[in-house]
């Protein structure tokens, strides 16, 4: 099974938001899922689920009143320690109990304006829920390689100075890839798009393409400008680390072919990988991994 370092970017981001706006229920997007399809079936529970925690709140209130009594009737001591504690107990336990219909109904209230918040907040998130959902089956893909493969999920970088393309007059102080994946047949650059048709023909939305090379250009040259990546240098020179670049469209995938860069659907992606010679062996693959995975960490 593939090693893999680091988690997916767009899961880090949608906890973080949730987090942000009080929501710490979910540890995954399957629990996300699992949430609205649960939703109707939850919002009809509300009631009985309301009216058990109630009763069971009046049961432990009823139980630490009488343990408060207990105790402050045996001393003195006890008698002045423990008087407001008890009666507090007492009068919150009295008030539920007095006032339990227009409690359970409050407390109702409250939970389906909480329930519906969650999933008014978690449709507003879904561009970022189905990138996370786009990149996790990546990297779940990814994973059934062997273990002579490493991956860095949201692998970037900082460069200074920066890096520059003389063809595309461009500097490039940084980069970010959503997975970078370390073999014996080089380092592929992988992209995860989960776009819609719509998506793929609207011309205002970025290239991935464009920017897939972009990153991919300033790697090339951060990797092969360095020789302590932990190589085994042939008698003819130096190893060139060559890079290959994939879109992985886990929704629609557009139909035409592009220069530098090739676009799969997810089913497709480990066949590729595999296709390519091995040109290292597991020592050098892994003081690759090790020396990239060094270099973001020491960015974040």
């Amino acid at each position: 099974m593939t090693i893999v370092a680091g988690k997916i970017e767009p899961l880090k981001r949608l906890k973080e938001t949730l987090h942000n706006h009080g929501i710490y229920r979910f540890n995954s997007i399957g629990d996300i899922k699992a949430f609205l399809q649960r939703y109707e079936s939850e919002k009809k529970d509300i009631p009985a689920t309301v009216k058990l925690k109630t009763d069971e709140e009046i049961k432990a209130l009823e139980e630490a009143s009488k343990k408060a009594i207990e105790i402050r009737d045996k001393n003195l001591f006890n008698k002045v320690l423990y008087y407001f504690k008890a009666r507090k107990l007492i009068k919150n336990h009295a008030a539920l109990v007095n006032n339990y219909e227009a409690e359970v109904s409050k407390r109702c209230t409250d939970s389906y304006r909480e329930l519906e918040f969650i999933k008014e907040t978690v449709e507003g998130l879904y561009s970022t829920i189905a990138g996370a959902i786009g990149e996790n089956a990546v990297v779940s893909e990814l994973q059934k390689l062997s273990d002579n493969h490493y991956l860095i999920n949201d692998f970037s970088l900082t460069f200074d100075p920066p890096i520059f393309n003389k063809r595309e007059n461009d500097r490039i102080y940084s980069i970010q890839i959503d997975h970078l994946l370390i073999c014996k047949s080089g380092v592929f650059v992988l992209e995860t798009k989960y776009w819609s048709a719509q998506s793929i023909e609207n011309l205002d939305l970025r290239s991935p393409v464009e920017q897939i090379k972009r990153a991919s250009f300033a790697l090339f040259v951060f990797l092969n400008s360095d020789t302590n990546q932990g190589l085994v240098r042939h008698h003819w020179g130096s190893k060139k680390i060559p890079i290959r670049n994939i879109i992985v469209m886990t929704n629609k995938a557009p139909k035409s072919d592009f220069q530098h860069v090739k676009v799969l659907p997810l089913d497709k992606l480990n066949g590729y990988i595999k296709y390519f010679d091995e040109i290292f062996d597991e020592t050098e693959t892994k003081n690759i991994f090790n020396y990239l995975d060094d270099e973001a960490q020491q960015n974040t």
